[in-house]
């Protein structure tokens, strides 16, 4: 191994530990609890370290055929020491910054789609089954005003041909049916 490639693998191992350090302040942003769900750390502490070798391993292999050496440990720790005494606070601030951004864009967008898409939808549908409402409506009363026209027609000409007595008897009946009748209508067009 030549001396370059042990200047840059060297470089890269402090590159690697500012990045562990930086993705480690990330890890106890989301998943470090804060109250007694302390056995989540389990599985993800374990999880999240074997992330990190396998990533520093893997920019390992092509700087320097994956050879370990102590100085490449000490890099590691350096870089590490580095970003928490200089870069942490800075870096968090920014994390910080940049995740409110990101929840106030996916607030803004989930509060555009309901409001440009589904609330109109909502709206149309509502629209829609009124005037459905009001046609199923309009045709009941028709149909009703076809169905009672014969019987104004008969009690027209009843009027002119019968007795008063027979006229009264009639015209009980005729109230009975219509209310029959308008009773029906009301079950049908009951508003739910």
């Amino acid at each position: 191994m030549t001396l370059n490639e042990q200047f840059g693998s060297l470089g890269l191992m402090v590159l690697m530990g500012v990045w562990i350090g930086a993705s480690f302040s990330i890890y106890q942003h989301f998943v470090h609890p804060r109250g007694k769900k302390r056995w989540i750390l389990l599985a993800t502490d374990p999880l999240f370290w074997i992330i990190q070798a396998l990533l520093l391993f893997a920019l390992l292999l092509p700087a320097n055929e994956g050879v370990l050496r102590f100085y490449l440990f000490l890099g590691v720790a350096l870089g590490f020491s580095f970003y928490k005494w200089i870069l942490e606070r800075p870096f968090l601030y920014f994390f910080d910054s940049i995740l409110a951004v990101v929840v106030r864009l996916g607030r803004f967008i989930i509060k555009s789609v309901y409001i440009l898409l589904l609330y109109p939808l909502y709206f149309l549908l509502k629209l829609v089954y009124r005037l459905c409402r009001m046609t199923v409506n309009a045709i009941l009363k028709i149909l009703l005003f076809l169905l009672l026209l014969p019987f104004k027609v008969l009690r027209g000409i009843a009027r002119l041909l019968l007795p008063g007595k027979w006229l009264a008897s009639m015209e009980k009946k005729m109230i009975g049916i219509r209310r029959k009748i308008m009773k029906w209508v009301a079950v049908i067009t009951r508003r739910r």
